[in-house]
């Protein structure tokens, strides 16, 4: 068997094989945020920062296997390799992997599981994968009609997913770089998905406010989710809980929905009350703050509590079964992404305001805000032990800051 038909037949083994496991934040005027960007120029909290990239830097991931390696990509159109700290450092001379190839935003990316590969998503509608040692490029994967809005890979091998703007959904052996099934099905822009934990199943959500269930081994969709009581606008995030039973979804409409996968049966709806743009006019009058939900994540050392976080500016720590908040934490702009600390009650959230900040949903306390980008952030992941956060922003920077002090125990 040649290694094309071997690395083929090890992608298809790995679906195989899981048959047998079983109050409103101020609004900021533009003078206010040139301000407080301009107060960051004298303040930098990171204990590192690369500044390779010619224009915003729009991804960012923390390779599982390596704790000192991250990847970066951008509106340069292409993405980094490199080490964060200094004895990385002392050893490299600050040497990166220059991953060049896309023709447009590298908008997405994923390490496998062992930290061997990367996977790169961009709006030119094209996956690549890299070594993530050496930073050759080892497969191009075409089919997307359009940008490709993310990629993830499979929890136990080399299989790689992908969601395009094109309303499909891809999958690849990454290694070999063969097709392993087109989903079709969506009707819309296909802005978030992912494969369970066990690996069975993949599930995404849509522009079409849809959620869908694919078996990816017959390429099916198995459930589909859509129409009322399920969202009313798109649904642009996603998180599936430790368990792989429940997914949570979040939507422009506002609101955060958890659904059985294996019946499709609606659990609680969070929706945030709506917040109200100022005083002085008639209260029935009064402009209500959009309050779209930008993502959303379940919280591993609170088991039960879910998190929210959106436009308005609002993080919302939520009792998933009551629908019932348990903090909110405001932030003076809108909220971009959400990390969860693995093992601590403290999520960090990147703002347009340019700070990233850390947060225990316990109690809606600010454990800490890191200050140093001049523009909004746009991404960010915690590093595997949770030490530390890496953020990219749209000043075309991207820099690592210190938790350890600040996550509380």
């Amino acid at each position: 068997m040649g290694q094309f038909e071997g690395d083929l037949a090890d992608a298809r083994e790995v679906l195989d094989l899981q048959e047998g496991d079983e109050d409103a934040p101020p609004e900021d005027s533009d003078e206010d945020q040139e301000e407080s960007y301009m107060e960051d120029d004298m303040e930098d909290d990171s204990i590192h920062t690369f500044e390779g990239h010619g224009d915003g830097v729009y991804a960012v991931a923390w390779n599982p296997a390596r704790p000192d390696v991250v990847a970066t990509g951008g509106a340069d159109d292409t993405a980094f390799i490199w080490r964060v700290g200094q004895d990385a450092y002392e050893e490299t001379g600050g040497a990166f992997l220059h991953l060049e190839g896309h023709t447009d935003t590298v908008a997405s990316l994923a390490f496998s599981s062992d930290g061997a590969l990367l996977a790169s998503g961009g709006m030119d509608g094209v996956v690549r994968v890299w070594d993530a040692s050496t930073g050759a490029c080892l497969q191009t994967l075409e089919g997307p009609g359009d940008a490709v809005e993310w990629v993830r890979w499979h929890p136990r091998g080399a299989v790689l997913l992908a969601g395009s703007a094109d309303c499909s959904v891809w999958m690849w052996a990454a290694r070999s770089g063969s097709w392993m099934g087109t989903f079709a099905g969506h009707g819309g822009a296909v802005t978030a998905g992912g494969f369970t934990p066990d690996g069975k199943l993949a599930v995404t959500v849509g522009e079409d406010a849809a959620l869908k269930v694919w078996d990816p081994k017959k390429g099916e969709c198995v459930l589909s989710v859509q129409g009322h009581p399920f969202h009313e606008e798109a649904a642009v995030c996603l998180a599936l809980a430790p368990d792989g039973a429940t997914a949570l979804t979040g939507s422009q409409d506002g609101t955060a929905k958890i659904v059985a996968l294996a019946t499709g049966r609606m659990g609680a709806t969070l929706a945030p009350e709506p917040l109200r743009a100022g005083a002085g006019a008639e209260e029935d009058e009064e402009e209500m703050v959009p309050g779209g939900i930008e993502c959303v994540a379940w919280v591993p050392a609170l088991p039960g509590v879910a998190v929210t976080g959106g436009l308005d500016g609002r993080l919302i720590a939520w009792d998933a079964a009551a629908a019932n908040p348990r903090a909110i934490c405001a932030h003076p702009d809108g909220i971009t992404r959400l990390a969860v600390h693995a093992s601590r009650p403290i999520v960090v959230t990147a703002c347009l305001d340019g700070r990233v900040r850390a947060w225990d949903v316990r109690s809606g306390a600010c454990k800490a805000v890191f200050r140093g980008f001049r523009a909004p952030v746009q991404d960010l992941a915690l590093s595997p032990d949770g030490t530390l956060v890496l953020a990219g922003a749209e000043d075309g920077t991207a820099r690592v800051f210190n938790l350890a002090e600040q996550a509380p125990q």
